[in-house]
């Protein structure tokens, strides 16, 4: 699998929707958006509650945009393997659709652990892979598909590795692999599309779901089939 960088999510919906789901464990303390792209999560972290908001991203120039987007939020480069902070640093850590594009998740985790007062949040939104679009580039061949595209996540790994751009997880997988980090998780769900970069949705469909979003996000079977994996955790105090 050749990892590549993802977009960004920061759609005025989308970064409404998601911060209302995680905006209970946001509340007061210094806050981190790990793979911040241009700081439109890390300004909503702060509008949501947060005492202070700093981001890091590996991309250098979403860095430089972020900081003229934000000139008031503290973001720094990050090299993908020490995040530039001390030890302790943050009451909670937000990832983004970030995980999928991680050179080491084992790494990345171990980082974000130490960066992480004990007793502190992890929150990550990652690819689902029960959502049945790829939403990163795919490549067969010499063909090359920028997403949606159907059916690959549900295809076996050993097929598609070769294909995506970036990974995508099952929900126990996900939480699997954060509880071995030394996280004890303490929810768990599912984000649903939002439709507001793919266009193929009609409009009136589109505006309809997203006022339903809150009973849609609940309604059983169809909630598994959300675009990513909500997995909420704490630091133990080891």
């Amino acid at each position: 699998m050749k990892l590549e960088a993802g977009c960004s999510t920061a759609f005025p919906f989308n970064v409404e929707y998601r911060i209302q789901r995680i905006a209970q464990y946001v509340k007061g303390g210094d806050w981190l958006d790990y793979g911040c792209a241009d700081g439109g999560y890390t300004n909503a972290l702060l509008r949501a509650g947060a005492a202070t908001a700093s981001g890091v991203d590996v991309e250098a120039d979403r860095i430089a945009a972020a900081k003229e987007a934000y000139p008031d939020i503290d973001f720094r480069v990050d090299s993908d393997d020490h995040i530039p902070f001390e030890d302790g640093s943050f009451d909670g850590v937000f990832m983004n659709e970030v995980f999928e594009h991680v050179a080491d998740e084992k790494r990345t985790l171990r980082e974000i652990h130490r960066v992480l007062k004990p007793g502190g949040h992890l929150i990550v939104i990652s690819p689902n892979r029960g959502f049945p679009f790829e939403a990163h580039t795919v490549y067969i061949g010499s063909w090359k598909s920028k997403g949606p595209t159907p059916i690959i996540p549900w295809l076996p790994r050993v097929v598609t590795d070769r294909w995506v751009s970036a990974r995508n997880y099952w929900p126990g997988e996900m939480r699997r692999k954060i509880s071995s980090s030394g996280f004890a998780v303490i929810e768990t769900g599912f984000i649903m599309p939002v439709f507001e970069l793919w266009q193929w949705i009609p409009v009136p469909i589109a505006e309809k779901w997203r006022r339903h979003i809150s009973t849609i996000d609940r309604l059983p079977g169809i909630r598994r089939l959300g675009v990513s994996n909500l997995v909420v955790a704490q630091r133990q105090n080891v």
